[in-house]
């Protein structure tokens, strides 16, 4: 980590410095925190867009942490990992239908003869 810019654009590797404004992709396979593109302009983010061969795709506006909240995240301190919550069925609710067998139709053919 550098402590003079927070990242680099992933298209053109100019630095994004702290508390800029920056770029990511809506897609979900590029902004997963292993891939984590960022963007440092709009034509940085389009360039990637054909090449990634998104059908439908928007750059969202961020804001780069300060120097001292990506210090907080980058030693563990800052965003905690978010616990995932097992799902539940509410208890009140009516319980779900069964479901009905597929009705069959059966056609007989007579042989002639």
């Amino acid at each position: 980590m550098s402590d003079s810019f927070w990242k680099k654009c992933t298209t053109c590797k100019k630095p994004i410095s702290f508390r800029s404004v920056y770029w990511v992709c809506n897609v979900s396979t590029c902004n997963r925190k292993r891939t984590g593109l960022t963007f440092c302009s709009v034509d940085c983010w389009d360039a990637h867009v054909p090449v990634l061969r998104h059908k439908e795709s928007w750059a969202e506006e961020r804001r780069a942490p300060s120097a001292e909240e990506w210090r907080k995240i980058q030693d563990g301190e800052g965003e905690a990992p978010r616990a995932r919550t097992p799902k539940t069925v509410a208890s009140d609710a009516p319980p779900a239908p069964e479901p009905k067998p597929p009705t069959v139709a059966t056609i007989l053919r007579r042989r002639s003869g």
